[in-house]
């Protein structure tokens, strides 16, 4: 019968209504139960799955791929045991914003009607920066032009004076001496950081590493004025490089007019670094005359945080920049002032015939290995000898400047004496040599142009001896103490390789085998001077569009996209570029480099944070913010809440500073009796417009001898925007934010919430130690040992979550030996919400 009626269907009556039950509805019933009882047993599996992953995750690990997971060498660590490495003075910087309550406050203050007139400030500034990088690129080319040819007068009226072929040599070697001597005064004596390109400083800086003065007006006048003496003393450096640092100078120096008034930037270090970046592209622009490429340089080789909006900006500094530059370029060839076109300030000339044969990429690809090979020789040989001249020779003083003389001599004397030796050993003038031999003594520039679109054919013999001496040269004066580009070495290493090739392959196959094939000796030097500097410095889009607004030839892009990518290509098989060589491997910078490695896909952050942590609470003492300024020089500090470890922010080292020297004025300290006041320090107030008043821990006690006792609330104050990651996020995840978003410090929580650790810059570098014997050998039979311990926590507390922050670490103050003498460190521009961090 239906379900549901009272009539009988079967079996027994329900003992709650005494109406029998439905048989369906009791198979129903039961099978309900039955899946209640089967999520239940199914829930607590799942529960106790959980139970087992946590227990494996906590429990130590005995393995030996664990341990070498736990005592993962990092940057910092090899530097706790083996002294420092980085340079001495080279901070990290923040690209964070600093989301604090009276920064917001101070925003909301701020009047909307002026947003018009701060994007038009900035636009304006990006324009003076343009400006500025031509102006400064038409005083070096003047400069260089002077300076050469006082030079050739001065050889020419040695020549005219009819003397011996050895008293020409030492007018000539002289010349060349005392032009290098001025360059190496000012590298060796003046400002270090303007020896080489700046390149590598300059891509340290836009990463978020600040060396002291390398965007300092003392490194712009000894960088602009030493370039014009080490090209003028026939050196084998070029212009490029250093305009690009000059550049990037003037954009910092543009970013202290006072922006925080008229930008009124929202992340200041943010708004800095672009500025930077605009600088670095403007100087690109200026030197030759490149706007595109120049943005495509700085997108591929400086900033490490690009976007459109920047990307629009670089474009219009580099605009200005080349406009300035071209105006120069005109009266320089002889044109009527005003008169644009083709001609830039390092023109290569038009090549009369582009045409190629599809079978000639073979031989363009065969020359693009080669200059990955010649780039690998050449980063190889100079790292070598950077390292030697780092224990030898030292940064600065008489030894280097020395080493330049030395330097210079011997270049000097073979320049000179390669074409006495080949016509008939007397005096010369450079008007009388030929092509071949016309190389030597003339500029860089004016050699590639003559190898680009000579039509008469080249002494190979000459032209052989002169691309080998001049890439051992080029590689020889990297690294000496004066300011030397790199692009105009390797572009005329490569073409000479490259005419080389062209002038066999159109006399053995093209007349004698009469194969197809049509590209010009010239074009083959184009193509080998893009695979040389391509294979050195592994620049490739950048570089191939330089090449070809310089040249005016985009129809012959398709081969130079090909020989620069090839030859990047092979040159990476071997070895970094020259530029990251210097960063990473020489200088050993903390350089974040654009991909994290695959070692650090198995490692968890807990592998490699910092630990103990020295930390704050929202409510502080004066005397505790006074201990942890005079015993460490951390740049941030974790804010707890009161009787935990769980973290409310971090406050920057500049705001303890602040609240420190202006607290008491402004009322912000009270008792511990006294209610805690409502006030709080202005934001103005706190940037670094105003300079510290104290520049030792030991000025602070001075200052603060009668507020120690006192507290602070520093809720109002610390950022409370700060990001963090849990100890067991991955090394490789870790990285890849903390590049991404610029960051300085990154706090590590455990499972429940509570700090645990903190990551830095350091911490995410996996240490390189085969260059240095003795740190090897030391790093790996500690390692074997387990003798990590005084620095990296114990396997069997790496998941505890003890104390953090209580004490100061005695670890800490030991390694770094701090005392309250020591100097702290000024704030660098504005805060403007990055917080200096």
């Amino acid at each position: 019968m239906v379900c549901g009626t009272g009539v009988e269907a079967s079996g027994t009556f329900s003992c709650l209504t005494g109406i029998r039950k439905c048989p369906t509805v009791s198979r129903m019933r039961r099978r309900a139960g039955g899946n209640r009882r089967r999520r239940r047993r199914l829930g607590d599996r799942h529960e106790q799955d959980i139970a087992k992953e946590l227990q494996l995750l906590e429990q130590p690990q005995a393995s030996e791929e664990s341990r070498a997971a736990h005592n993962a060498l990092t940057f910092a660590r090899w530097e706790e045991k083996t002294g420092p490495k980085a340079p001495h003075g080279c901070e990290s910087v923040s690209y964070e914003m600093y989301n604090s309550e009276h920064y917001l406050e101070h925003l909301r203050r701020q009047d909307e009607a002026k947003q018009f007139k701060r994007g038009a400030a900035r636009w304006l500034f990006l324009c003076i920066i343009g400006l500025g990088a031509g102006l400064v690129a038409v005083f070096v080319d003047v400069s260089i032009d002077k300076v050469f040819e006082i030079k050739m007068r001065i050889n020419d009226e040695v020549y005219l004076s009819v003397v011996p072929v050895w008293k020409q040599y030492l007018a000539w070697v002289g010349t060349a001496m005392a032009l290098a001597s001025v360059a190496g005064i000012l590298v060796c004596y003046v400002e270090v950081l303007a020896a080489g390109s700046g390149i590598p400083e300059i891509k340290c800086y836009l990463n978020g590493v600040d060396f002291p003065s390398v965007v300092g007006i003392h490194t712009l006048l000894a960088k602009a004025v030493g370039i014009v003496f080490s090209v003028g003393a026939g050196l084998p450096c070029g212009k490029e490089g250093p305009m690009i640092h000059s550049g990037a100078i003037i954009g910092a120096m543009v970013s202290s007019l006072r922006i925080d008034e008229t930008i009124k930037p929202l992340i200041r270090t943010q708004e800095v670094r672009d500025l930077v970046a605009a600088g670095a592209a403007s100087g690109v622009a200026a030197a030759f005359g490149a706007p595109l490429g120049s943005v495509l340089f700085a997108i591929e080789e400086g900033t490490s945080h690009m976007n459109p909006r920047i990307m629009m900006r670089l474009f219009v500094a580099s605009s200005v920049a080349t406009l300035v530059s071209r105006l120069w370029a005109g009266p320089k060839e002889g044109l009527p002032v005003g008169l644009l076109g083709w001609r830039v300030p390092v023109s290569f000339g038009r090549f009369a015939n582009m045409d190629y044969y599809i079978l000639e990429f073979a031989i363009f690809g065969l020359m693009a290995i080669g200059g990955g090979l010649l780039g690998a020789l050449f980063n190889c040989l100079n790292k070598r000898l950077s390292l030697w001249r780092q224990r030898q020779v030292g940064p600065r003083g008489h030894r280097r400047f020395l080493e330049v003389l030395f330097v210079t001599f011997v270049i000097a004397s073979f320049n000179f004496l390669v074409p006495v030796l080949a016509t008939d050993g007397g005096p010369l003038m450079i008007e009388e040599l030929p092509d071949t031999l016309a190389l030597y003594w003339d500029t860089g520039t004016k050699s590639m142009k003559s190898l680009f679109h000579g039509q008469e054919d080249y002494d190979l013999r000459y032209l052989s001896l002169f691309a080998v001496m001049n890439f051992i040269f080029a590689c020889w004066n990297y690294g000496v103490g004066v300011p030397s580009g790199l692009f105009v070495p390797s572009l005329l290493t490569g073409s000479a390789f490259g005419r080389i090739i062209g002038q066999l392959v159109n006399t053995h196959l093209i007349r004698h085998q009469n194969l197809p094939l049509q590209a010009h000796p010239g074009t083959y030097a184009l193509i080998g001077a893009c695979a040389m500097l391509a294979g050195t410095a592994r620049i490739t889009i950048s570089l191939a569009m330089i090449l070809m607004e310089t040249c005016g030839e985009a129809e012959f892009g398709l081969p130079i996209f090909l020989a620069v990518m090839v030859a990047k290509w092979t040159g990476d098989y071997f070895n970094r570029g020259i530029y990251d060589l210097h960063i990473v491997e020489i200088k050993r910078v903390p350089f974040l480099e654009p991909q994290p490695e695959r070692d650090m896909i198995r490692l968890q952050v807990r592998d490699v944070m910092a630990r103990p942590v020295v930390t704050l609470e929202l409510v502080c003492k004066i005397s505790r913010l006074v201990e942890v300024l005079a015993h460490t020089s951390h740049h941030a500090y974790p804010v707890l809440y009161p009787g935990t470890h769980r973290m409310a922010g971090m406050l920057s080292q500049i705001m303890l500073r602040r609240i420190l020297e202006l607290g008491a004025d402004q009322g912000a300290f009270y008792g511990a009796r006294d209610a805690a006041p409502e006030k709080v320090i202005a934001w103005a107030e706190m940037t670094s417009v105003h300079p510290f008043r104290c520049k030792t821990p030991l000025q602070y006690e001075k200052l603060l001898s009668g507020h120690m006792d006192e507290y602070v609330r520093l809720g109002p104050y610390i950022n409370r925007n700060s990001l963090f990651v849990l100890k067991y996020t991955s090394v490789y995840a870790c990285y890849q934010i903390f590049r991404q978003l610029g960051l300085r410090h990154l706090p590590v929580l455990g499972m429940d919430g509570r700090l645990v650790g903190i990551v830095t810059r350091k911490d995410l570098i996996l240490a390189e130690v085969e260059d240095d014997d003795s740190d090897r050998e030391e790093v790996e039979e500690e390692a074997a040992y387990g003798t990590y311990s005084a620095w990296c926590p114990r396997e069997d507390s790496l998941d505890s979550e003890e104390e953090v922050g209580s004490q100061i670490s005695t670890h800490s103050t030991q390694s770094l030996q701090l005392t309250s003498e020591r100097t702290l460190e000024d704030a660098v521009g504005g805060m403007g919400g990055a917080g200096g961090m």
